[in-house]
């Protein structure tokens, strides 16, 4: 018939189009492929972000929370079994102010008298004054019309005479920088104790004069800072008028300094610890540290901090390591060997660890492994900056209940009264407060 294909046109045609569609299908496929390549690069993008989120999540519940115990046992109350108990000090007899004594002559049971004592049973009640009378001292001063010199005159035997004593002074330092009271609760405080009334804003001028008699005490601790053998240093947050600043601390064991300054820049310690080069800074690797005078000591609980986060083998092979650092600082220094925990510590820098995250601690560890074991070659210097964080820890507390500072003035009460206060607790430390505190503002009173 005219017009009709023969089969093998028809099988052609079929062919043709089936090789247009193959090609089609290949342009689709490595469209796909393409996309898809596309997609599981972002895949690992985000995964990657996920892990880093997800330590930086439990980084920050390191600090916030204790860590809870996988087996969910918790600690048994009260004393250990075979423990002796605890019984409260009976009282010296020169603290006894008041004194009874209860002796029977009759049976209260048949009214017939009773014989000779058989056995005798004393007993103390402690008990505290909650509401002293206040003690108001009355100076009367008489001035005097001297012809011959031409002028009024008085008795120079007159001492200092302040609107508050040494006593109330030393209640409001206390309660302050120990109880971490704020202004209104101290004037409460005040009241409901002792009946003494005193306004907010006569605190803080008491503060004010506690920072001009511990003027003197507040120079002697920064030469003490300058010129000690190990110093360490740490820093934190603090709030001035609603702005961001900074309090830093520098301890050593026979004082504490604290600064209050509106940076976090190296010129503070630079100020502070002066240009002494032969002494050892202990700190976190804090970047402000790193070149000033003298030899530095990194934290290994920093260290062994991250390590825990990022890579638990790691931290396993590292707290080893610190365990037999520990050990080395134990014996005397010509003995301890520093060369042999180096090339254990590189070994560790080397050692390959399946953790994604570990790059993350051996940073660190090559950045700071100059400063590691500076404390081998050192006597009384520690590998970890314990001392600087409990020292600041106060601070923080302080910062979280009244909120920093809210005047320049008010800033610089602060540092000095903490720091002397601070330095009087590490330098009497079973001593009480008032013991040391109260005798040092008297005597600086008396030198004005």
């Amino acid at each position: 018939m005219r017009g009709q294909l023969s089969r093998e046109s028809r099988l052609e045609i079929n062919v043709t189009r089936l090789k247009n569609n193959a090609l089609r299908f290949r342009s689709t496929i490595k469209e796909l492929k393409q996309v898809i390549k596309e997609k599981d690069r972002k895949i690992l993008e985000l995964e990657a972000k996920l892990v880093d989120k997800e330590s930086q999540r439990k980084e920050l519940l390191s600090y916030l929370y204790k860590p809870g115990k996988k087996d969910h046992t918790s600690i048994p109350r009260g004393k250990k079994l075979g423990a002796p108990a605890f019984h409260r000090p009976i009282p010296p007899e020169s603290t006894v102010t008041k004194e009874y004594s209860y002796t029977l002559k009759q049976c209260p049971i048949c009214k017939e008298s009773v014989g000779k004592v058989v056995d005798t049973v004393i007993k103390y009640t402690e008990d505290i004054d909650l509401k002293p009378r206040p003690m108001v001292t009355k100076h009367t001063i008489t001035r005097h019309w001297c012809s011959h010199c031409e002028t009024y005159v008085k008795d120079p035997n007159v001492p200092t005479i302040t609107r508050i004593g040494k006593n109330a002074l030393g209640y409001v330092l206390y309660a302050r920088y120990r109880l971490r009271l704020p202004m209104e609760r101290i004037k409460e405080s005040l009241l409901d104790l002792y009946n003494f009334k005193i306004s907010e804003g006569e605190i803080v001028a008491t503060l004010k004069d506690a920072e001009a008699l511990f003027g003197k005490d507040y120079e002697a601790i920064k030469v003490m800072i300058q010129e000690a053998k190990a110093v360490y240093a740490d820093e934190t947050g603090w709030r001035m008028d609603g702005k961001n600043w900074w309090l830093w601390v520098f301890a050593t064991t026979k004082g504490t300094q604290y600064v209050i300054e509106d940076t976090r820049g190296k010129g503070i310690p630079e100020k502070v610890l002066g240009e002494k080069e032969d002494r050892v800074i202990i700190s976190d690797g804090y970047a402000a540290y790193q070149n000033l005078k003298g030899d530095k000591q990194q934290c290994w609980v920093h260290l062994l901090r991250k390590a825990k986060l990022h890579s638990l083998l790691l931290y396993e092979d590292l707290v080893i390591l610190y365990k037999k650092l520990l050990i080395e600082l134990e014996k005397p220094i010509p003995k301890r060997n520093r060369k042999k925990l180096e090339w254990e510590f590189d070994f560790l820098l080397k050692k390959e660890y399946p953790d994604p995250l570990v790059d993350l601690v051996k940073n660190r560890m090559q950045k700071h492994r100059p400063f590691l074991f500076t404390c081998i070659d050192h006597d009384d210097v520690l590998p970890e900056n314990n001392t600087a964080e409990r020292a600041i820890r106060p601070q923080v507390v302080m910062r979280k209940i009244f909120g920093g500072s809210r005047s320049l003035a008010g800033a610089k009460a602060h540092e000095v009264n903490s720091s002397v206060l601070e330095t009087l607790r590490k330098q009497n430390p079973d001593t009480n407060f008032f013991d040391v505190v109260i005798p040092l503002l008297e005597k600086r009173r008396s030198e004005l």
